[in-house]
């Protein structure tokens, strides 16, 4: 095989992978809800999809919270803890480290957002 056969089929490969990904990517809100079960099906908030977590720290002088949650359906997340920027600081109204809670996570301009987050 001469190098430009194999340029050629490496680009082809990924070109392939690349649409696939972006197949499977488009095609994600056409699950069935059941089918998550990590996540609560609605919220009492709307239409929106809730993971379940546990505050680990609270920074509300720069609007963030810590959030030891299960995989994050939406945004392709594995379980962890992290830390999430908040939409708005009044959403950490009556909740402390150590609460229980369903939350939902957006990422706009690369940054992780809790958007809305209610005691379990």
């Amino acid at each position: 095989m001469n190098y430009k056969t194999l340029t050629l089929t490496l680009l082809l490969g990924l070109a392939t992978h690349t649409g696939l990904q972006a197949a499977e990517m488009m095609n994600h809100q056409g699950h069935d809800m059941s089918q998550m079960g990590q996540m609560e099906s609605m919220s009492e908030m709307g239409d929106i999809m809730m993971t379940k977590g546990v505050i680990s720290r609270i920074d509300a002088a720069n609007g963030k919270v810590g959030i030891k949650h299960e995989a994050i359906e939406n945004l392709k997340m594995p379980p962890m803890t992290m830390v999430f920027r908040l939409a708005d600081p009044a959403l950490l109204e009556g909740l402390k480290v150590g609460d229980a809670v369903s939350f939902h996570a957006e990422n706009p301009a690369g940054k992780l957002t809790v958007t809305a987050i209610q005691k379990r």
